[in-house]
């Protein structure tokens, strides 16, 4: 009977072991592989947006300050008490009302006897002109130019005190409204000292300044909108009325000032202003949604459709409008189809199927974009 080798079946068990393990080890690698290239073969689910054509003005930010286009300090050119204010503080008032009056008492006295010596010397030419009439010789021509000569110096005495009455009180000089009186009835006020503020408040002027870049731009008649924390929701329009010949040597900008409509009287001077200053023509962008862009350090891609494949592609974006869109400057042309949702998912030599978007394409949108940030330069550029 043959003698058993037990190295021999330890030795056989052990190569069994390791061609079943092999076996399975290869098997179990091409399950992965096959779910691998499955998986590789499955077409990315993305929604796709179309690059847009958008207007937009070219227009400036700035902050400024509400002013008065016309203010004066109201007062009297003689020295006496008041006796009348005829308004009170804070009124509105108009061209020519009379304002105050002084006590006029003893330049009225004088004004009505410059009246009758006026009145008198008239009557006394006329007298004169009558007798000329019926007895042409009854009279010298001296007598007859000294009487001429009375009128002419009781005219001019007469005038001369109408015009001292008018020293007695305070006449608006344009349409306004009045500030706090700083004196009241029966207080002595000097001639020359204020009593009170005069504001013209339709129209109105917004000061501010622009960077020198835009210096030769900025023109005369242009126009501006203008918003006030006051009033949050109403925009007040106008044109502009000067620009600076010269750069201010010390800040380096251009000062500006626009006049802007206020009928009501809601724009106050001292006021702070957001300005939008528009330079007059519009500017052609491309619009793509902020979701498209794909970071890469420095580098910004997007993932353009053709057919059923994708092409990452390097673009130039501009400003961002801060509504969802960035304008891009290069790297893509109007109408084409990008990659708005499953980027993440998306390789060089993926395929994709195109889901229909949620919403229709953001055309109004874009537009919205384009209207409210009006390409200002305050948004910046994005990198």
């Amino acid at each position: 009977m043959p003698k058993w080798d037990s190295n021999s079946s330890v030795k056989s068990v052990k190569v069994l072991k390791t061609v079943a393990f092999c076996l399975l080890s290869f098997f179990c690698f091409s399950l992965s592989s096959h779910a691998d290239d499955k998986k590789q073969s499955q077409p990315v689910a993305v929604t796709v947006e179309h690059v847009k054509q958008a207007y937009f003005y070219d227009v400036v930010q700035e902050v400024g300050k509400v002013k008065s286009i016309d203010s004066a300090d109201l007062s009297f050119n003689a020295d006496n008490k008041i006796t009348k204010i005829f308004f009170h503080n804070g009124d509105k008032v108009r061209k020519g009302d009379l304002i105050a009056q002084l006590d006029d008492s003893d330049a009225k006295a004088d004004f009505d006897k410059s009246k009758s010596s006026l009145a008198l010397a008239k009557t006394k030419l006329a007298r004169i002109n009558e007798l000329l009439q019926r007895e042409p010789y009854a009279l010298s021509k001296e007598t007859v130019d000294e009487t001429k000569e009375e009128v002419d110096l009781a005219k001019a005495d007469y005038q001369q005190k109408s015009s001292v009455m008018n020293n007695y009180q305070i006449i608006a000089p344009f349409d306004g409204q009045l500030t706090t009186f700083q004196q009241s009835v029966g207080s002595h006020i000097a001639a020359g000292t204020a009593l009170v503020r005069l504001y013209s408040l339709n129209p109105v002027e917004v000061s501010y300044a622009i960077s020198q870049i835009d210096f030769g731009k900025a023109q005369k008649d242009q126009k501006v909108s203008v918003t006030v924390d006051a009033y949050k929701d109403r925009v007040f329009y106008g044109k502009v009325n000067y620009v600076a010949p010269a750069i201010d040597e010390q800040s380096g900008r251009v000062a500006v000032r626009s006049e802007l409509d206020n009928p009501d009287f809601a724009l106050a001077p001292g006021m702070f202003a957001n300005i939008k200053h528009y330079f007059g023509h519009r500017i052609s962008e491309l619009l793509i949604p902020q979701n498209s862009v794909v970071a890469e350090n420095d580098k910004r891609f997007v993932w353009v459709v053709n057919k059923n494949r994708v092409e990452k592609r390097p673009i130039t974006l501009g400003k961002n409008t801060n509504s969802g869109f960035v304008v891009v400057t290069k790297g893509v042309k109007e109408g084409e189809p990008i990659v708005k949702t499953g980027i993440q998912n998306l390789k060089e030599d993926s395929t994709i199927r195109i889901l229909p978007n949620i919403q229709p394409a953001n055309d109004a949108n874009a537009k919205k974009a384009a209207e409210a940030n009006d390409s200002t330069k305050s948004n910046g550029e994005n990198k």
